[in-house]
């Protein structure tokens, strides 16, 4: 499975990102039918905690930011 933003009504993605424990960007999409597998550049991550970040549009062009925390479990 992957990591991946869940769409709700119609909202534009400009940015889905997760970052290791040390900031390292592991993963980046503006697809919001593309999710996180674990992996970067080729390579399974080792479990912990990433970070996420989620910037998106709503119809009226109100900007809408999440961030979080994910942990990969394998």
């Amino acid at each position: 499975g992957s990591f991946r933003v869940l769409k709700r009504g119609d909202v534009v993605l400009d940015q889905f990102v997760v970052y290791d424990r040390w900031g390292v960007k592991v993963f980046e999409t503006s697809d919001i039918e593309e999710g996180w597998d674990g992996r970067y550049d080729g390579k399974a991550q080792p479990m912990g905690v990433y970070v996420y970040l989620v910037e998106g549009r709503l119809p009226d062009g109100q900007k809408v930011q999440l961030q979080g925390n994910v942990t990969l479990i394998r």
